[in-house]
């Protein structure tokens, strides 16, 4: 009987629990849902409540100014999502202070739907969630208005045409670049400094047909072409593939500051709330939160900045959380000699190759070497290079040499070095005649050269004399030189050389 009494009582409770009330939502779903202040982003009318139950979790993410730089960056990841995001029956909604004008422009740049956008005008709901605004800073009544204004026409907006607006705009942009120069904004010098030094635990970020101009300054297509008025050059990491390279992060944020500061009126209609931040709620179909993050700052806005959707990864999977715009993302691959400072150091010695090309012949002349010298280092080279299938001349002391060769270790490469000497300023005659007879045959002043399969491949960084080869590290690079030491690559031309 006791038995068959618990088992009454479990069986009632159970039933019970299928009828209980689910969890309240959460304070922030309840906040967003009793929100007053969104407004349609076409017809500027309410848009509120913005939340409904429909049995799907809901992504909110709530931006700073639809004028700011981190809004932009932050949707073009959204946008690259939200095929996962539907299929995972997740809802994204899009909050962002502006008006309908923003907001046409913000969807127009970004490729976000009108649909998922919401505009906040005064950026009410972002006080109502307590988002941050930047330390807080006041500025003091002795500082006059007239002072204020010279302050405010060096500004973006310039000075707003209510003398009762000065002082309170004179505040919002003190606060704004206060989080600029990373007062009371943790991680975003941080961010900058990444932007422009790059990122190995982040995926390319800039893709091969993008271009960015900003005035005489273009940048593109990809990474290496760059062209600032007159004057046309390759980025030296443009062959590298695989990571966030230098200044690629810093070329995705001109591009949105070039948008931006060339429609100022047209993005940013209330510079009162341009130092509020933006966040970022993700909640279950009851309304219970799973993540939220608030941005403390510029460009914060994800913790997790190399990858900002990491948050979404149990909910839509790895691959796309991670690197949802699906471009290139290996770390830049295990083979990482042939990279670093002496790139841009070996295209700061390209510019002396005049020089060293008269100090070459010079050299052999005062030491003494005649024409039998030179013909005997001219049959002596023909003969080594026909001999190995790489043959690479060197200096002990060099960096340049000391890294061909690493280069060279590193894709497990049988090679023949010689050696001429420490330094080329340390040569003998017979040494300085077969540098001298280097030059005669391949055009190329300084060391290393590299030979393979009895032709001239360039050095470490320059290339080749006739544009066929972008020397070893492009080689490296392109995966070409593990062709060629295998005997698999064809003998078509692999474009210009990485450094000119």
């Amino acid at each position: 009987m006791k038995l068959l009494f618990a088992s009454l009582l479990a069986g009632l409770a159970a039933v019970a629990s299928g009828f209980s009330t689910p969890a309240a939502p959460s304070s922030s779903y309840a906040t967003i849902q009793g929100s007053s202040s969104l407004l349609n982003p076409i017809s500027g009318e309410s848009a509120s409540p913005i939340l409904s139950p429909n049995g799907k979790k809901t992504l909110v993410v709530v931006l700073p100014q639809l004028g700011e730089f981190d809004s932009a960056e932050y949707c073009e990841f959204l946008i690259a999502a939200e095929k996962s995001l539907e299929e995972n029956n997740i809802d994204l909604k899009v909050v962002g202070i502006g008006d309908t004008t923003a907001a046409t422009n913000f969807c127009a740049f970004t490729g976000l739907s009108p649909e998922r956008l919401c505009i906040d005008p005064n950026g009410d709901l972002h006080r109502e969630l307590n988002l941050n605004c930047g330390p807080n800073y006041g500025i003091l009544d002795a500082v006059s208005n007239d002072v204020l204004k010279f302050f405010l026409r060096q500004l973006p907006g310039g000075i707003p045409s209510d003398e009762n607006q000065v002082r309170p705009v004179a505040t919002a942009w003190l606060n704004y670049l206060a989080m600029c120069a990373g007062i009371g904004a943790p991680g975003t010098l941080r961010e900058i400094l990444r932007g422009y030094f790059g990122d190995k635990k982040a995926p390319e970020r800039f893709r091969d047909d993008d271009i960015v101009t900003a005035g005489p300054i273009v940048i593109g297509p990809g990474v290496g072409p760059t062209k600032v008025g007159p004057f046309e050059y390759r980025q030296w990491f443009a062959d590298e593939k695989g990571y966030q390279r230098p200044v690629e992060l810093a070329t995705v944020r001109l591009k949105a500051m070039v948008e931006v500061l060339t429609k100022w009126d047209k993005y940013v209609s209330n510079p009162l709330a341009i130092a509020l931040r933006g966040g970022t709620y993700l909640f279950d179909e009851d309304g219970k939160e799973l993540y939220s993050y608030k941005s403390r700052g510029v460009l914060t806005y994800s913790e997790t900045m190399p990858r900002p959707l990491t948050f979404l990864a149990p909910y839509i999977g790895e691959d796309v959380a991670r690197n949802p715009l699906g471009l290139k993302d290996n770390g830049g691959g295990e083979l990482v000699r042939g990279r670093g400072i002496l790139k841009p150091a070996g295209k700061l010695m390209k510019l002396l190759s005049a020089l060293f090309k008269l100090e070459n012949k010079l050299q052999a002349q005062l030491l003494g070497a005649e024409d039998a010298d030179y013909a005997a280092a001219k049959k002596k080279i023909e003969e080594t290079i026909a001999k190995d299938k790489v043959v690479v001349y060197t200096y002990s002391l060099s960096p340049f040499s000391s890294e061909t060769l690493a280069v060279l270790d590193e894709v497990d490469a049988d090679y023949e070095n010689v050696e001429l000497g420490l330094e080329w300023f340390l040569l003998d005659k017979e040494k300085s005649t077969i540098r001298t007879e280097l030059l005669e045959m391949t055009g190329q002043s300084s060391l290393p050269h590299v030979f393979i399969n009895g032709e001239h491949v360039g050095g470490l960084f320059t290339g080749s004399a006739d544009g066929k080869w972008p020397g070893l590290a492009g080689l490296k690079e392109s995966g070409e030189l593990q062709k060629m030491i295998a005997g698999e690559s064809s003998a078509a031309a692999l474009g210009e050389p990485v450094l000119q």
